[in-house]
């Protein structure tokens, strides 16, 4: 029996203050934190992980700006006794190349940001190919499931959920528990071969099919790995 499984809506996802700072926020706060004498990083980062000679430049740029700053804060007297600067003409020049290079390095950072680490504070899924892969595997058996719950005659033609017919229909790893034999359920769910004997000989002794996942773990005794991996990719 073919029961229709949509996807939860999706909830905010807010990230925490250390998310944002793992997620690009440290550019900003390292370019604040060190009045721009290392501004540069943030930028050799983002040229590294986009590999465009243009970011290589403005990071060469940021360089040199750090080297003035060390500069202009070496060549400038220290306070004296009364706490006054030793020379305000230098110590405005500093001040104010300062707050110039913080400024606009923080200004050049937000695309930047965005495009090394994704627009919402979390890393893009993008980023990292395992991630994506995963990712696009859920959408396509969230697509999948629709997909049957519409056309459920597609189900058999498709060989959706029995990926060892050979149909050829890439439905993101599910897994059709009441007609699959054991070792297709153990290596499409990555569940243990002994869980999954376990549930052949339990639907076999039953008479061939579950109705949904509530009744199928009532009557096998699988571990919450096994159930957790099923709840994902199991049809029925």
């Amino acid at each position: 029996m073919t029961t229709a499984h949509f996807p939860a809506p999706a909830q905010p996802n807010t990230p925490t203050p250390g998310q944002r700072f793992r997620a690009g926020g440290w550019y900003f706060v390292l370019a604040i934190c060190s009045a721009g004498f290392l501004a540069a990083v943030p930028f050799w980062h983002a040229a590294r992980r986009l590999g465009r000679a243009q970011i290589r430049t403005t990071a060469l740029a940021y360089t040199a700006a750090g080297i003035y700053l060390v500069v202009l804060m070496a060549l400038t007297p220290p306070q004296k006794a009364d706490g006054s600067s030793g020379n305000e003409t230098l110590s405005t020049i500093g001040g104010l190349s300062v707050l110039a290079v913080v400024v606009l390095a923080c200004i050049q950072l937000r695309p930047l940001r965005r495009e090394v680490y994704g627009g919402r504070g979390v890393v893009a899924a993008h980023s990292d190919p395992t991630v994506a892969r995963a990712l696009g595997a859920r959408t396509r058996r969230e697509e999948t499931r629709q997909l049957i719950a519409r056309e459920p005659g597609l189900r058999r033609e498709l060989g959706i959920g029995r990926p060892d017919l050979g149909r050829g229909y890439d439905d993101g790893g599910l897994i059709d528990v009441n007609t699959a034999p054991a070792e297709v359920i153990a290596r499409v769910a990555d569940i243990d071969q002994a869980d999954a004997d376990a549930l052949v000989r339990a639907r076999t002794a039953r008479g061939g099919s579950w109705f949904d996942m509530a009744e199928l773990i009532d009557s096998v005794p699988l571990p919450p790995y096994a159930q957790e991996q099923l709840r994902d990719r199991a049809i029925f």
